[in-house]
Parts: structure tokens; C-alpha cells; sequence
């Protein structure tokens, strides 16, 4: 009897790996990929490996007729790696990024999860350490917490579209706390105590791209941005970096994500909107100088003369791009294309 992998992207691919590794017959499922994409009858297949993306209601109707799996489920069956789990509205990748650069000064760590690096390609890679940076879908999709270590750095309004209310958001971040292990800290050093404990010795710390990033003395790329919080955070950091009321803001993505909600923006002398959801975030702001503009470029090129620019996008990126990586490297290319090197 075969089984079947719901959903083909990054995580799919890697229950695909995993289950060629293991000799395990297989269809693949997925609605948004045409070859893919045919009907099935979900109740003929032996085990549903299932990506954390797809919704919750999908989710809950393949459990009633099979054994669904997730692969943090798998992970933390077959694994036997010191698991610490990382999860926040904001900031758990850099926490995770810091923290793993802490741990490796002393023994050998996985950087996996939804960081990038898919959990499955990991697994009994004789690392004694894995750094697992968990979203609230893979968390409210888990079945059960066997984190050594869990980490809750914060929580705020997010993916309501997906949980439908904070209060359910709320509930799948908190699952993290169940491991054996919990803490709300998010200083990488105590962590780094906390887990092993040891002191680490202070290092200058890389930084992911994309996270309040000067790429020149005047202009901040923060296109990790991809909700409200980060967005206000971006906005009081760059309210002492540029003295309030002496830069421009860029927004652009799908604000859906948290149905819509309205936002009181303070700081920046103007706001410029972008792309195919820019009527939709206009209605969002109650913010009076405001321009709308079809593309990145032509934003650029209004603002080639002007000082000091924040690109904090404030919500996911929707139809303008792929993921928050391409929005940042593309805001990269066309700040070197319009205003030069």
C-alpha cells in the first residue's frame, strides 16, 4: 500500500529523499502543481507525510481517515540529536543563527527547520546538537513535543488568516513550552549557558541578510519584515538611526495575512506603497503621505534624490514575490541599478 506526500515544496521534496532512502512507495499531492495536482482518494494510502503550509482544516480532515505524519514528527522519533527548538513572532532565526554560531565553538550543530534546511535531511547526521527554528504551522501541526529544549522568544498578531483567531496562534506557539525543558529568553549567550552549561567566549556574531541590513550609510533593507510587529520595531530603530521624521518608509505585500488590520505608523516623513497589493495596504494605514506606485523601480526612482530609506515590507510577500529572500535581493540590485554604485 502506497503512501502519499501532501504538499511538494521544501518539505516535500525532503519527505521525497527521505522516503526513496527508506524504500517507501509513494504518490505526490500537491493543488498548486499541475502535474500533481489530479483528485485522489487520500483514504487508500497507508501514511499522508504532510507539509506544514497547507491549512488547518485540510489537516484535520486527512486525520480522520489516516495516519498523518509531519516531519518534525519523524525527526523527533528517529533522531537522537539534543534538540532545541526555536519559535517567536520575531527574531527566531536570528536567535538560532547566534545560537548555533555559540554551540559550534564547541561541538557539532544542525541549523535546520524553517530557518531553510529541512529537518529530514538531517536526521542521525552525527551532529550532537540540532537547532530547529519551528513556525506556529509546524507547531500546531505537531503531535507531540519531544524537544529537549524550547524556546519562546515572543508572540504577537500573526498568521491570523491561517489560525483564524490570536488566541489559537497563541496556543500553537505555546506548544513549544512543553518540552523538557523552557525558557523565554532570547539572549544567545544565556541560552548558550543555559544548554550546555558552559560560558561562552563573547564573538562578533554574524547576521542573516535582510534583518534591518544597512546596505549603504542611508538605506536599510529589512525585507524579513513580514508582519506588523517587525514592521514597528523596524520603525523605532530607524527612528533613532535617522532622528525621526528624516527618512521614507517602503511597504509592499499581502495583508491578509492578518486580515486586514489597521496600523498607526509614526516616524517616517512619508510612506511609499508598492505592487499588486497596494490599494489593499493603503486602507491599512492611517497615515495621511502616502504614495502608491505599480513597481519597486519606480519607487527607486522617486526616491534617488532623497534621504535615508527604510524598505520594511510589514507584511509577506503575496503576488509581488516568491519569499522575503527574493524581495530583498531584488530591493539590492535595483538601489545599485537606479542610484548607482
Amino acid at each position: 500500500m502506497k503512501s502519499l506526500i501532501y504538499g511538494y515544496g521544501i518539505t516535500g521534496k525532503s519527505f521525497e529523499r527521505y522516503l526513496i532512502k527508506k524504500n517507501i512507495d509513494f504518490d505526490i499531492f500537491d493543488i498548486n502543481i499541475s502535474n500533481y495536482s489530479s483528485n485522489k482518494d487520500f483514504s487508500k494510502y497507508k501514511k499522508i507525510y504532510c507539509s506544514p503550509g497547507i491549512s488547518r482544516e485540510e489537516f484535520e480532515s486527512l486525520k480522520k481517515t489516516n495516519e498523518v505524519l509531519t516531519d518534525i514528527d519523524i525527526f523527533f522519533k528517529e533522531d537522537k540529536s539534543i534538540k532545541i527548538g526555536v519559535t517567536g513572532t520575531n527574531r527566531k532565526s536570528t536567535t538560532c543563527f547566534h545560537l548555533s554560531q555559540l554551540i559550534s565553538q564547541i561541538d557539532s550543530t544542525n541549523l535546520i527547520g524553517n530557518i531553510g534546511n529541512p529537518v529530514l535531511d538531517a536526521i542521525n547526521n552525527g551532529k550532537k546538537y540540532s537547532i530547529i527554528e519551528l513556525s506556529s504551522f509546524q507547531l500546531d501541526k505537531m503531535s507531540k513535543n519531544f524537544l529537549d529544549y524550547g524556546i519562546l522568544l515572543n508572540i504577537a498578531p500573526d498568521h491570523l488568516n491561517y489560525h483564524n483567531s490570536f488566541e489559537k496562534y497563541k496556543a500553537a506557539k505555546e506548544k513549544i513550552l512543553q518540552a523538557k525543558y523552557s525558557s523565554h529568553e532570547s539572549d544567545p549567550y544565556y541560552l548558550f549557558e543555559w544548554i550546555t552549561g558552559k560560558k561562552s567566549k563573547k564573538l562578533e556574531l554574524q547576521n542573516l541578510p535582510f534583518r534591518l541590513e544597512f546596505i549603504r550609510k542611508n538605506i536599510i533593507n529589512d525585507s524579513k519584515s513580514t508582519n506588523s510587529n517587525s514592521l514597528f520595531y523596524a520603525i523605532k530603530e530607524a527612528n533613532s538611526f535617522f532622528h525621526e521624521n528624516n527618512y521614507t518608509l517602503i511597504m509592499c505585500g499581502d495583508p491578509s495575512k492578518e486580515l486586514f488590520t489597521k496600523i498607526n505608523i509614526k516616524g517616517p516623513r512619508e510612506i511609499i506603497v508598492f505592487g499588486d497589493h497596494r490599494d489593499e495596504i493603503q486602507k491599512c494605514l492611517t497615515y495621511k503621505k502616502v504614495k502608491l506606485f505599480s513597481g519597486l523601480k519606480e519607487s527607486l526612482m522617486y526616491l534617488k534624490d532623497k534621504e535615508n530609506i527604510l524598505f520594511s515590507p510589514g507584511y509577506p510577500s503575496g503576488k509581488d514575490y516568491k519569499n522575503f529572500e527574493k524581495r530583498g535581493a531584488n530591493f539590492n540590485h535595483l538601489v545599485k541599478e537606479v542610484m548607482g554604485d
